[in-house]
């Protein structure tokens, strides 16, 4: 049984108790999560790769007791016992510059175990991504590209949400457990 210890990914055994509590499950970024779809763009030299408000319920109540009762024969059990609420969202935004090339601007992520915190600062950001003219916001990536090119994956992603946001690091991602 996978569990996904880092992010919003759920197993089987997940997906079965979210579907049975009413939660609609989404099959994102090749993963099946509780999502809802957040920023949109229908602006032609901007691509939203994804955008994403994510969800990660804790086990109370009657599905407690029964993972108690399953986790001497499942071990496992204990990983979905210890886990832990969490909401976050997943904001990539690409731009297609004049060769015709696509290019990541920005790719941030934010989770929070306290719902005030994370809904303060999804406010905090979505009026960010609201102000920013994201076509000026490529372009500038895209000039200062000899700056980050070269770094590795999340270096480069660091430096973009430094470059636009001012966010230190681009990931601010908390365990499920």
């Amino acid at each position: 049984m996978y569990y996904d210890k880092d992010g919003f990914e759920l197993n089987l055994a997940e997906q079965k108790f979210y579907k049975l509590m009413g939660h609609k499950l989404t099959h994102c970024l090749n993963h099946n999560t509780f999502t809802q779809t957040w920023y949109t763009s229908h602006d032609p030299g901007i691509i939203v790769d994804h955008s994403l408000i994510l969800y990660r319920c804790a086990y109370s109540g009657h599905a407690r007791q029964q993972l108690q009762h399953l986790k001497p024969c499942v071990p496992q059990a204990s990983l979905l016992l210890q886990t832990v609420p969490k909401w976050g969202f997943d904001f990539a935004l690409d731009s297609i510059d004049e060769n015709g090339d696509v290019f990541e601007v920005l790719h941030i992520e934010f989770d929070s175990k306290n719902f005030s915190h994370f809904e303060e600062e999804l406010n905090n950001i979505q009026e960010r991504i609201d102000d920013i003219d994201w076509l000026d916001a490529a372009n500038m990536i895209n000039q200062c590209r000899d700056e980050w090119e070269s770094l590795p994956g999340f270096e480069q992603n660091n430096f973009k949400s430094r470059f636009l946001l001012a966010w230190s690091k681009s990931e601010h991602t908390l365990k499920s457990i």
